[in-house]
């Protein structure tokens, strides 16, 4: 059913300021019939891939975009805003779920076989795209090879690397950095208050959306308790497997990123040699963890800090691919390394 002109605007996403120009980019290839028909947009979490990626698909669906936006006001933007639009597709896991199945796809098939209802161009939505299973990715590659006329796959991922090559290798890659640390901190700033941005950014490795989240996260009361227990390890004031039962109190998908923030910052510090000294304003610190880190820094050779960073990325990779480990024993092979000792038997 067709939308009244007169109905109230449509609340249209917006990319953040860090992506208007890569919007633009991807809209002004769209106008010289140049967009790819497969787009993967990847980068880090929080950094508003995804809000990009809904900019781009609302204006592509819009009848009168403008200034690099969708309208707002037209039937195709009411109903994109609302999920109803026939030529609108998004694919995510299902309720419980972090796995986007086969089933899903075969869906897609279906709707890339149709015509363009609105006579204009079909969007399909794939987010996460490293949540389609192995047996999705091959399906979709039907699509990918053979896409209908004027269709656009817009795949965003946080972890590229999970994707078929086959995957990659048909879509347009476009990899999205983190945001400059000022314009972060000035976008997160008026929503989180000026004494909680900084350290926000800080615990979320400089992406804002994520930092944005984070203020309601356990661990990020807690932070200083979490971030003293490598110091304690290293100090030998706790044992690898005491420190382990603490961290194991979070999230571990959630904890792999922290701790890989917190280590590769001591690492850097440990380098450059810059225990006491004064931290670099372009630096975005969390003021509560950075004397630990610092600390931390004086007392774990760079080298082993950076050990203990690899793996315990190596050991995120695999959490966020499913699997399923103890996470107290998990935590306490990754502090092990901070005294010296690899206990990766488990692949950890």
């Amino acid at each position: 059913m067709a939308v009244s002109a007169s109905a109230k605007r449509a609340p249209i996403q917006v990319p953040c300021p860090w992506h208007r120009d890569e919007m633009q980019r991807l809209l002004d290839q769209h106008a010289r019939g140049r967009l790819p028909h497969a787009l993967l947009l990847a980068g880090a979490a929080g950094i508003g891939k995804y809000r990009l990626a809904q900019a781009l698909a609302q204006a592509l669906l819009c009848e009168r975009p403008a200034a690099g936006l969708a309208c707002g006001e037209c039937d195709g933007c009411h109903l994109s805003v609302a999920g109803t639009h026939p030529d609108f597709q998004t694919l995510a896991p299902e309720p419980g779920s972090n796995t986007i199945k086969i089933d899903q796809v075969r869906r897609l098939l279906e709707f890339a076989g149709r015509t363009a209802q609105y006579g204009g161009a079909r969007v399909a939505l794939i987010a996460p795209a490293e949540g389609l299973n192995r047996s999705a990715q091959n399906a979709l590659l039907k699509t990918l090879e053979e896409p209908g006329e004027g269709l656009v796959l817009i795949l965003v991922s946080d972890q590229p690397s999970l994707l078929l090559p086959t995957i990659r290798s048909r879509c347009q890659q476009r990899h999205l950095p983190l945001p400059p640390g000022e314009a972060a901190l000035a976008w997160l700033t008026p929503q989180t208050g000026e004494h909680e941005a900084a350290a926000l950014l800080a615990a979320a490795q400089g992406a804002p959306l994520r930092a944005l989240a984070l203020q309601e996260a356990d661990w990020f009361a807690a932070r200083e308790q979490l971030a003293g227990q490598l110091l304690a390890v290293a100090r030998g004031r706790a044992s690898p497997a005491q420190a382990g039962q603490v961290l194991a109190g979070q999230d571990p998908r959630v904890m792999a990123g922290v701790l890989y923030g917190w280590l590769a910052r001591a690492a850097v510090l440990a380098a450059l040699g810059e225990e006491g000294g004064e931290a670099d304003p372009a630096t975005v610190t969390d003021p509560k963890v950075e004397p630990l880190l610092r600390q931390l820094a004086a007392q774990v050779p760079p080298a082993r800090l950076l050990a203990a960073a690899r793996r315990v990325m190596e050991g995120r990779r695999q959490l966020l691919a499913g699997a399923n480990p103890n996470k107290e024993l998990l935590m306490e092979q990754w502090l092990l390394i901070l005294v010296g000792v690899d206990a990766s038997a488990s692949g950890f």
